[in-house]
């Protein structure tokens, strides 16, 4: 266990791999914990961190550092306190998709490439299954009580309800889509067709759907939120891709294996 400290808050980091620096943020569900299979596929390539979001895991929990703009902030000290050195490859999932999408947007000199996974585009894409949830209720109610992942399981109880109910209240109110299609920098949409957490951009939004100007959209049909643990090896090999070889590519398209098309 690694911790750093930023304005007295305590931030838990785990560290693997030598290259380039990918950073993982996870969402409301867990903690950094759940990045480990993808960390250790891909630290052969790249220096890669997670770390916890102030509320999760064994960061410090501070209800008036649960807000967006904190958690944005956040990424950019932790890279400053470590000396990161930039650009950096984000990777994030749910609540950690949005926070990785805003610090590009804010800072795409510090940005190479994006990968979003389960990216609410609006409030009215994020469902209410976590509203009011405790931590012994929040895992049946994302995957289902047939469902569970031990890198999940074993952290869940650390998870401050009031950081899930702060966060969604916030995100709910908000639009990223400016953010999206004025992004600069080569993006990748990932969705689980299984979602009952976030659902994926559609009506007025359908057109995100399009592979367009490095902006690159994967849905997986038979994946629900957690796309990292229940399709790990073909996750690992898009998120591989697309970081390695997105500048030739005009799609991703999911298959048996991965194809990849060029330009």
């Amino acid at each position: 266990m690694s911790i750093t400290t930023i304005d007295s808050q305590l931030i838990h980091y785990e560290v693997l791999g030598r290259g380039q620096p990918l950073i993982f943020i996870h969402g409301w569900v867990g903690s950094w914990r759940y990045w480990w299979p993808s960390m250790q596929a891909l630290s052969a390539h790249y220096r890669t961190f997670a770390f916890d979001l102030w509320g999760y895991g064994d960061s410090s929990k501070t209800p008036d550092y649960y807000s967006l703009n904190a958690y944005v902030n956040m990424v950019d000290q932790f890279i400053d306190k470590l000396g990161v050195a930039r650009p950096v490859i984000l990777v994030g999932h749910g609540l950690g998709a949005v926070v990785a999408l805003n610090y590009t947007a804010k800072n795409p000199e510090n940005v190479a490439k994006l990968a979003t996974i389960s990216l609410p585009v609006s409030g009215a894409h994020l469902t209410n299954k976590l509203q009011g949830a405790d931590t012994d209720s929040m895992v049946s109610r994302v995957l289902g009580r047939s469902e569970s992942f031990a890198e999940i399981d074993s952290e869940i109880r650390k998870v401050d309800t009031i950081a899930v109910s702060k966060s969604m209240d916030e995100i709910g109110k908000m639009d990223f889509v400016s953010e999206i299609t004025n992004l600069n920098r080569p993006l990748l949409l990932v969705y689980g067709r299984q979602d009952n957490l976030v659902v994926q951009p559609n009506g007025e939004y359908s057109y995100l759907q399009q592979s367009v100007n490095d902006r690159f959209y994967v849905e997986l049909e038979l994946c629900h939120h957690f796309p990292m643990l229940q399709e790990k090896a073909k996750f690992n090999r898009l998120l591989l891709d697309f970081i390695i070889a997105s500048a030739e590519l005009t799609e991703l398209t999911p298959k048996e294996y991965w194809q990849r098309r060029i330009r």
